[in-house]
């Protein structure tokens, strides 16, 4: 694997320009400076963002999730990319490892969802250490009203 150098931070409401240009990049849409410095104010919600010299190289984006009867929270991975050209060079993984590293009370664990179908990422998340827990998990969407 061929490693680069990387910066790798926490988005604060400080960084909304960054982060409305990291939306602009993956998902080829806009979203206002409002919105985003809304949603970074929100300390359950958690932008960690991969930066190779001046260039966003990929993202994360997590939601800490408290719990009713057990451990105090999890983190919920709902979005990871890396941007093609820094594919395979040590960025997923170091996004994955910050997160997990992030809180001072660890999370008792971090969760997400994929396919079987998506093979990269059922690879990447297994090298990273995650474990499939359960393979008969069903996804339910309530559609919007």
């Amino acid at each position: 694997m061929n490693e680069i150098k990387m910066k790798i931070r926490r988005l604060t409401h400080n960084d909304a320009d960054t982060a409305t240009a990291l939306v602009k990049q993956f998902h080829s849409s806009n979203v206002t400076l409002e919105r985003v410095e809304k949603l970074l104010l929100n300390e359950a919600n958690y932008l960690i963002v991969a930066e190779v010299e001046d260039s966003l190289a990929g993202f994360v984006w997590a939601y800490r999730l408290e719990r009713l009867h057990r451990n105090p929270f999890v983190i919920f991975l709902y979005e990871i990319e890396v941007a093609a050209d820094y594919r395979r060079k040590g960025i997923g993984t170091a996004l994955i490892n910050f997160i997990r590293e992030l809180s001072p009370e660890r999370p008792t664990e971090m969760f997400l969802f994929t396919n079987h179908s998506n093979a990269a990422a059922v690879e990447f998340y297994k090298s990273t250490g995650a474990k499939i827990e359960n393979g008969d998990d069903l996804l339910f969407v309530y559609p919007a009203m």
